[in-house]
């Protein structure tokens, strides 16, 4: 059924699995032939002979038209009805399915946030379809403000950031002001870089690991007021094997590449996985990112180690475990840059105790923090590593805000997957270390313990969920804090036992429903509960050709994982 929720849209699910919907599912393809128009098909092969795109189009067709589904409509405003444009066809190689995803749009302008999944098996036949929809009503959709304005008011904006350059191309959408509860005719100006015009400090007196360096802004199409200012996340052929000590100590296997000097670089073909040096100068103000190659000899230093040879590693785990072929998705480069500090977050004697993905360079970049008489990188922790190469996989696939739930979304499926990597090789999570970046700062304190948020103040329960300014001092609506409610459902889940004791997932199963969930059904406006409905529609999928019994006990694993938290 749908539901309201606080970003304005509504959403349904709709799953080949359930026994509610079975019976919808097959009332749609009994009517398949009114539709039949809309794709060129035969009695003997049917859908097969649909490209995806198409036969995904004609399945919501039939169920926007179709009196099984009435809670489905395609929404108006205007008396315009909406209409939907695809954005995307992908193979799932975890389902063995195909998700063709649409944006929907009103007057030929995209609602903010919206989305319609219909994921089809491999003869084209419907296995589920979701949408996330807005209803822009009493909205003028002809701007009275130019894009130039819309520029210009960006750059004025008092927010607390100063834009280092302003070369986005301002884009109408419709956007849910969740401050006037009021839809709005607006410009979007994505990925503007920007300098905190003053450095802000969590609640713990550690900065977050991820300072927003871009921002989106949201610019009024009408009066031209900065509705809002959205930071996105940007927090970051066979080689010669390698071996030599990282940042802890231990001798670690990697690959590097033969420069035209006859040098030695820290370029693995194998992973596309690179390696810099930035000397210690601000990546935020100084040019040159990536920065310098690191060569050998002299003598590979632990801290190009660490951060080598744990992207190699986020990286095969991408491969291996969710079947995706880096953090792009295409076989793309996985760059990160060691020795940066940050001017404006400086933390003296060459320390920066911030790690960030940058969205704009697609890569990542990484501080220090001194131990001793020594500096230890924090590309050290390989938690932080796969931490922050996650949110470059949410960056290009869901891109959810970075502020209140979404952003809690946003930090906690970094968290997950995180502690996933740092875990790989123990089978069993009920006995996996769940403290996030321990072993960094002073006193090795980690930054979370997903297994018990409260022990450093996040709650782990939506009754406990912190209401904080969404701003920079407010932790953009406290995305670190109420995290914990979303990872304490990750911890109930890869621990979650069937009644003999066993594990209830894999934790390899786990991996790949919350995967599915954040790459494949979630949008930028997501809430805590769109995730849920996606972790359970992704596991419905993934497990959709087990015994009913077993995935129906599977399911209710991840139903009550999410239940636990007040989730629901």
């Amino acid at each position: 059924m749908p539901t309201d929720a606080a970003n304005g849209l509504t959403t349904f699910s709709l799953h080949a699995t359930e026994d509610a919907a079975s019976g919808t599912i097959e009332q749609l393809r009994e009517e398949s032939a009114p539709h039949a128009g809309l794709a060129a098909t035969d009695d003997s092969t049917g859908a097969a002979t649909e490209n995806p795109e198409a036969a995904a189009r004609r399945y919501l067709a039939q169920a926007l038209d179709s009196a099984a589904v009435p809670s489905l409509t395609a929404p108006q405003a205007a008396g315009t009805t909406s209409r939907f444009k695809a954005i995307s066809t992908e193979t799932i190689p975890l389902t063995g399915t195909q998700m063709v995803k649409f944006r929907q749009t009103l007057h030929d302008i995209p609602v903010y946030g919206s989305l319609v999944t219909v994921e089809l098996d491999e003869s084209n036949a419907l296995v589920s379809l979701e949408s996330t929809l807005g209803t822009p009503e009493g909205v003028d959709p002809v701007a009275s403000v130019s894009p130039a304005q819309a520029r210009t008011a960006a750059e004025s904006a008092p927010d607390g950031y100063t834009p280092s350059s302003m070369d986005a191309v301002p884009k109408l959408h419709y956007y849910f002001d969740a401050g006037s509860s009021a839809w709005r005719l607006v410009y979007i100006l994505e990925d503007v870089p920007v300098t905190l015009d003053r450095p802000g400090d969590s609640d713990s007196g550690q900065r977050p690991l991820e300072p927003p360096r871009f921002v989106d802004y949201v610019v009024d199409a009408h009066d031209g007021e900065v509705v809002a200012v959205l930071p996105r996340t940007p927090s970051v052929a066979s080689g010669e094997e390698q071996r030599a000590l990282d940042a802890f100590g231990v001798e670690r296997t990697f690959l590097a590449s033969k420069s035209d000097d006859g040098n030695l670089v820290l370029v693995d073909p194998v992973h596309n996985v690179e390696t810099y040096d930035f000397g210690s100068k601000d990546p935020t103000t100084t040019p040159g990112l990536p920065g310098g190659d690191i060569t050998y000899p002299p003598d590979w230093t632990p801290a190009a180690v660490s951060g080598h040879a744990n992207a190699a590693a986020v990286s095969d785990f991408m491969r291996t475990v969710l079947l995706r072929n880096n953090i792009d998705d295409q076989g793309g480069a996985m760059v990160s840059t060691i020795n940066c500090v940050v001017v404006d977050a400086n933390d003296g004697d060459q320390e920066w105790h911030n790690a960030f993905w940058t969205g704009q360079l697609k890569q990542m970049v990484y501080g220090q923090v001194r131990r001793g008489d020594e500096l230890r990188t924090l590309a050290a922790n390989i938690d932080v590593v796969a931490h922050e190469m996650f949110h470059g996989v949410t960056d290009s696939t869901a891109r959810l805000e970075y502020h209140v739930q979404s952003g809690a979304m946003n930090e906690s499926y970094s968290d997950i997957f995180g502690t996933i990597v740092a875990n790989l090789g123990n089978e069993d999570p009920r006995t996996w270390d769940w403290n996030l970046g321990e072993n960094l700062f002073v006193g090795d304190e980690p930054l979370r313990d997903l297994s018990n948020p409260p022990r450093f103040g996040d709650p782990d329960h939506m009754d406990d969920f912190v209401v904080k300014p969404d701003d920079k001092d407010g932790d953009w609506g406290g995305v670190h804090t109420n995290s914990g409610i979303h990872n304490k459902a990750a911890y109930n889940l890869l621990t979650a036992e069937n009644e003999d004791g066993t594990l209830a997932l894999t934790a390899a199963e786990s991996a790949a429903v919350f995967y599915l969930a954040l790459t494949q059904r979630l949008s930028r406006t997501s809430q805590f509960i769109d995730s849920r409905r996606a972790a359970v529609t992704s596991a419905r999928s993934l497990f959709r050709n087990l015994p009913t019994e077993e995935l129906e006990r599977k399911v209710a694993a991840v139903e009550n994982a999410f239940e636990a938290v007040g989730i629901r």
